[in-house]
């Protein structure tokens, strides 16, 4: 008999665990711990569930790392650098997975400083969104985020992009970066699905930070110009403020489940981003065969096109998106946003595809 194959101690590091990323470690976490050793060290948000050990499969080690935050603090953050090192020191992984900008900054660190202990130890890097296209910063700051990544991808890190998009940009900072398209579980969305719930076609949801990123002055905009509709924010965030229509409903962080069983109902889906990596809320929506309207930036525009959704880059441009959907009666895009979900976002091929790359 052929021998069984050793299992990998893979240790995944991320600074903020909800939203997005959580969906995306989540599905990694729980396929590869049927045939590897899984750590996850993370940090802690008000997005970040309470339950995450119910979520979570049993054999996935959970290490929170206390000192993780999401501002720059050379005090926090290098107590943070010295429990990540610490883990990785006492764990002895052959893969380290660092997972957004602050893990990815702290892990390489660690790296660079501990090259002969950490020699026989793998390290790859998925940015989830680069800080440098942060549309809130000036561009010297953005500058200076893309000089930080260009010297930081020299640190034999292999970058693994969430989607085309982000690949395009990690290309140019290193030739050797991969990509793996961000991906969600058809069966689990599917199990949601509730074909005796009504179509209200008024109501426009998204889900995400209330952040700059996710552009909730343009969100309100919208708003305020379409009263006859009611506009759902799920989620929570620093600019909630930003969202002062009296048709905007803000609803506070949700489980996944609430968010899934919440949205059944709601004909279409909205995302005013800034810029995105590829974003698993569309995904979901994609796979809900919702109307979905995005901003035409980095991460939105590669999975939207003319055939399964609609892309916008001004209030005037919604509008007409919305328009042209009455003069159409034949309008198929759910159903083809359906299909390409099925054809290029499926969790098999994101498994495999992480599973060949970790095993060389």
């Amino acid at each position: 008999m052929p021998r069984e194959k050793e299992k990998m101690k893979i240790m995944y590091v991320v600074e903020s665990l909800g939203g997005g990323v959580l969906s995306y470690l989540l599905l990694l976490c729980n396929e590869l711990a049927k045939k590897n050793d899984i750590t996850l060290l993370y940090g802690v948000r008000k997005q970040t569930p309470n339950n995450l050990r119910e979520l979570f499969d049993n054999r996935v080690n959970l290490i929170e790392v206390n000192n993780f935050q999401r501002t720059v603090s050379p005090s926090a953050d290098y107590r943070a650098y010295c429990e990540v090192k610490q883990q990785i020191m006492d764990v002895k992984p052959d893969i380290v997975h660092l997972n957004s900008s602050k893990a990815g900054a702290i892990g390489r660190i660690i790296k660079l400083f501990n090259s002969r202990s950490l020699k026989n130890t793998q390290f790859f890097y998925t940015p989830h969104g680069y800080s440098f296209l942060m549309g809130n910063e000036s561009p010297v700051k953005r500058n200076i985020y893309y000089g930080i990544e260009a010297i930081l991808s020299k640190l034999n890190t292999t970058t693994i992009a969430c989607g085309i998009g982000e690949y395009k940009y990690a290309k140019k900072i290193d030739k050797d970066s991969k990509y793996v398209n961000n991906c969600v579980d058809l069966d689990y969305i599917d199990s949601f699905v509730n074909s005796d719930s009504n179509t209200l076609t008024n109501v426009f949801y998204t889900v995400g930070r209330i952040n700059e990123q996710k552009n909730p002055k343009l969100f309100n905009q919208i708003a305020l110009r379409h009263p006859e509709w009611q506009f759902i924010w799920i989620g929570d965030g620093p600019m909630r403020d930003e969202l002062s229509a009296s048709n905007i409903k803000v609803t506070g962080w949700l489980s996944n489940q609430e968010v899934m069983r919440n949205i059944q109902e709601y004909d279409n889906f909205i995302l005013t981003s800034k810029w995105e990596g590829l974003p698993i809320v569309l995904l979901e929506a994609m796979a809900l065969r919702k109307k979905c309207f995005v901003t035409d930036v980095s991460g939105n525009s590669e999975v939207i096109n003319d055939t399964n959704g609609f892309k916008f880059k001004t209030i005037d441009e919604f509008d007409k998106q919305y328009a042209s959907i009455k003069k159409d009666e034949n309008l198929c895009k759910g159903v083809m946003a359906r299909k390409d979900v099925e054809c290029l976002y499926s969790k098999d091929s994101f498994v495999q595809e992480y599973s060949r790359i970790y095993e060389g």
